[in-house]
């Protein structure tokens, strides 16, 4: 048996295709989504204890405006001084 969940994701997910490994993961997100059950509190951090989490260092990251205006300009560049 697998001593810790990076033993667990190498042995029994990694090998799932991709398929069902995005429904594992719309089940694990289901389960983090709960509510307290039993008296009991869920542990903090929930998901980004599970999977980590990662800070780019730019505190606006998560904009949705800058990150449209980032894409744009991603696609509108050409390319041509490479």
């Amino acid at each position: 048996m697998p001593s810790n969940i990076q033993e667990v994701y190498r042995e029994q997910i990694l090998p799932l295709n991709e398929k069902e490994r995005l429904k594992l993961a719309a089940l694990i997100s289901d389960i983090s989504n709960k509510p307290e059950t039993n008296g009991e509190a869920k542990s903090a951090g929930g998901i980004r204890e599970m999977f980590g989490s990662w800070s780019s260092g730019n505190p606006h990251s998560s904009d949705n405006e800058q990150i449209d205006a980032d894409l744009a300009k991603a696609y509108a560049d050409t390319h041509d001084d490479e």
